[in-house]
């Protein structure tokens, strides 16, 4: 059983409104204003998919250098255009968060389109698809979040108030990086054991999950003061990632010293595994399929560790040592995938 990413921005959506001129425009203007308001409004219909994110970061994409360098963008009297957050609160307490302009509706919808290649991966996990693809997405999103972190959002920083979204935030840009890659790790983590490839490999594959996650979990603390709160649901999710993973690459070192008769050595890694468990045990009743992932982990540990210390006690008389070895270096597999903004059509009526 694989480790569901949490769709962190599910939530995301811009709230309905729309860009307006100051003043009677001509018919190319309003053309351009119709069409990111019809991509924008596509974004806030229930389902929406990748492809409405799409089409919205490359119109706002377009249209930044056009647009906002004359007098069309958001009118006087116009509703700022706003996002509701999915990374703070929950359900009708989410906050909105104006836009600051058509570059942070591009940074928000960029935001959006990485959700939606996260949502590709759970798809395929609970709907028991190929790993591959499933990573496949978890590392194109991971991407998208890089992108955002080094292009697109530091030449906001200076727009951005007290008050604002934690997605048009650097840090929090990469976290969600680093969330990605433990998703994308963790599927290949889990495919070597089902391909019963070798102990000390799997535990390295785990090593390098649990590693990105705590990579996660070291930006959220130092980047506190970057945000006005955090949903508790992402909070789990790297808790129980960086957890799950621990277990699951001493689990697996358990095996390694179990094949070559160091059985105190593997009852110490047991122990250790299952103390990593109970670490992110709470945090795994936040989400069903989380809650059904750890009691799996729970099931295997109990039985290795139930074995290891039979066949200590009775075959080996091993001493155990009072801390388990160290985990083997990590095998890194997962890596991003650039994200390439789409250059202008040479149809589109924003350039020229």
């Amino acid at each position: 059983m694989a480790f569901e990413p949490y769709d962190a921005s599910r939530a995301l959506a811009p709230v309905p409104a729309e860009f307006v001129h100051e003043s009677a425009v001509d018919s190319l203007s309003f053309a351009r204003t119709r069409a990111l308001n019809a991509a924008r409004a596509a974004c806030a219909a229930d389902g929406a998919d990748a492809r409405a994110y799409e089409r919205y970061v490359a119109l706002a994409s377009e249209a930044c250098d056009v647009l906002e360098t004359k007098p069309c963008g958001v009118g006087d009297e116009a509703v700022a255009l706003r996002w509701r957050s999915g990374l703070e609160g929950a359900g009708a307490s989410r906050e909105t968060y104006a836009s600051p302009g058509l570059r942070g509706e591009r940074a928000f919808a960029l935001f959006g389109l990485a959700g939606c290649h996260r949502r590709a991966c759970g798809r395929a996990m609970r709907e028991g698809g190929d790993a591959a693809s499933a990573a496949t997405s978890a590392r194109i999103a991971a991407g998208a979040f890089a992108y955002l972190a080094n292009e697109a959002l530091p030449p906001l920083r200076p727009m951005l108030e007290t008050f604002r979204a934690n997605e048009l935030t650097v840090s929090m840009s990469e976290v969600m990086r680093s969330v990605s890659l433990g998703d994308a790790q963790g599927l290949a983590a889990g495919r070597a054991r089902e391909k019963n490839s070798g102990w000390n490999l799997v535990a390295r594959l785990h090593v390098a999950a649990r590693n990105f996650y705590r990579d996660a979990d070291a930006k959220i603390q130092s980047s506190r003061c970057d945000w006005n709160g955090v949903d508790v649901m992402l909070l789990a999710n790297v808790l129980l990632g960086k957890s799950s993973h621990e277990a699951e690459a001493y689990l697996a070192l358990a095996e390694a010293f179990r094949e070559r008769d160091e059985c105190g050595q593997a009852v110490a890694a047991c122990a250790r595994a299952g103390a990593a468990l109970d670490e992110c045990a709470r945090a795994s009743k936040e989400h069903p399929a989380w809650d059904a992932y750890h009691r799996e982990i729970v099931a295997r540990h109990q039985e290795m560790a139930t074995k290891t210390r039979k066949e200590n006690d009775v075959v080996f008389f091993q001493k155990v040592p009072p801390t388990a070895a160290p985990l083997p270096e990590p095998a890194v597999v997962a890596t991003a995938i650039a994200y390439e903004p789409k250059e202008p059509s040479k149809h589109s009526f924003f350039v020229g």
